[in-house]
């Protein structure tokens, strides 16, 4: 596992309006953080270079210790979620999803879980990025592994809660823990689909892991779609299992984090646990002009869309939309090219519970029509001039999105921004 590296950190200190827990923590053996949590406090702490953390949430308590990495607070937040079977969330401040990321934070994580992958993995390569939140950055990790390995054979899937009318699905498996349960594998091209048969390494990228079992559903449920895999290796910003989960693995594997600690979880006793609203693991149905990431890419992906002017110092927010995502980052790069402050975040299906990292939340409808529920949080964190909504289909974001603003007392005008993808992006 390899260190945050320094463009990470240095996007993170650029900008103090971003959520942070604040700066890093003295050699103190033990300091509190206000928590937002009925007046308890965050444990905080180093022993012997090992890092301490406790974390009371209105769902129960969690304990953390890192055994390698930066410190917590460059990477992630904490919240709890609205969900029965897993009560907490961890919050990453680089994934560019419920807080916002600076895009140069966002690449620095991508290219740090490429520079961590053995540069002789096996060929072909299948990576596969995990809806929905980790669309973007496993289309990032590829893109990140292409650059510093240009002559591999490599191509990048993604699981995906929207089905693709013209594809086959390869593969499918259920996430037990999640909120959205059903992860479809899709492939329309035949040439990619027999690429995948006779690929000998999976790399599979999530942005965080407790338990390591989405991973092993994952792997197993790509077996029958890759016959001659030799290898797996698994990604992820935040590693909390312990690696305990590779020997249930279907292939030898190996794990790559930015952080890796344990976890303790205690459920708490006093809070009826929330119940998942009705449709949280709907599917719905893709835009036919929408990424191709949800059947396969060769390369990286970039969509047809209007270019982005913006002001000189100007602070624009850009907003993903589901599993598109990876554009929300291409967008935020374009804007900071011209002098813009960008930063992304993300509509997504996660319910979480407001406090904690979450100060503020916002309903969303689902645009591609499951009928899951759709949250967007801190929206105001960046302090956005302007909000840009990237997205593949035209829904009710532009109202919706007026509307989060207004409720919160702002007044920021919302726009968006229509991508549309061509099969030649393969």
């Amino acid at each position: 596992m390899n260190a945050i590296n320094d463009a990470v950190r240095a996007a993170l200190k650029a900008d103090p309006d971003i959520i942070t827990l604040g700066e890093p923590r003295s050699n103190n053996l033990s300091q509190t953080l206000h928590a937002a949590n009925a007046g308890r406090t965050r444990l905080h702490g180093l022993v012997e270079d090992t890092e301490f953390l406790e974390v009371p949430l209105a769902t129960g308590d969690l304990k953390l210790r890192v055994t390698n990495g930066p410190p917590i607070e460059d990477l992630c937040d904490f919240a709890a979620r609205a969900n029965p079977k897993r009560g907490f969330l961890i919050v990453s401040k680089v994934l560019g999803r419920h807080l916002p990321a600076r895009p140069a934070a966002m690449r620095g994580a991508m290219e740090d879980l490429a520079r961590s992958l053995p540069s002789d993995l096996p060929q072909p390569i299948v990576f596969l990025g995990m809806a929905e939140t980790a669309t973007a950055l496993g289309q990032g990790v590829f893109a990140a592994f292409q650059s510093f390995h240009p002559s591999a054979t490599s191509i990048y899937l993604q699981t995906a809660r929207q089905t693709v009318s013209s594809a086959v699905t390869i593969a499918r498996f259920e996430e037990g823990h999640s909120h959205a349960t059903s992860h479809l594998i899709q492939v329309s091209d035949d040439d990619l689909a027999a690429l995948v048969k006779t690929a000998r390494s999976l790399v599979i990228i999530d942005d965080e892991s407790s338990t390591g079992n989405t991973f092993v559903s994952a792997a197993h449920g790509m077996i029958p779609a890759m016959p001659m895999l030799e290898r797996i290796e698994t990604c992820c910003i935040t590693d909390w299992s312990g690696g305990d989960y590779l020997d249930r693995m279907a292939r030898p594997a190996a794990r790559h984090s930015i952080l890796a600690g344990e976890m303790e979880w205690e459920a708490g006793t006093t809070v009826t646990p929330p119940k998942l609203a009705a449709g949280s693991n709907g599917a719905g149905t893709a835009p036919v002009s929408g990424m191709r990431s949800r059947s396969g890419l060769r390369r990286p992906e970039t969509s047809s869309r209007p270019p982005i002017v913006c002001q000189n110092g100007e602070r624009v927010l850009i907003l993903g939309d589901g599993e598109h995502s990876y554009e929300a980052l291409l967008i935020a790069e374009e804007i900071e090219a011209q002098g813009g402050i960008a930063a992304v975040q993300s509509i997504t299906r996660t319910p979480a519970i407001l406090g904690d990292a979450m100060g503020s939340v916002s309903q969303f409808t689902d645009a591609y029509g499951s009928g899951a529920p759709c949250f967007l949080y801190n929206i105001l964190a960046h302090r956005p001039d302007r909000i840009l909504v990237a997205s593949e289909i035209w829904d009710r974001q532009i109202d919706e999105g007026r509307k989060a603003v207004q409720e919160l007392g702002a007044d920021i005008p919302v726009e968006m921004i229509l991508c549309t993808y061509q099969d030649e992006t393969r």
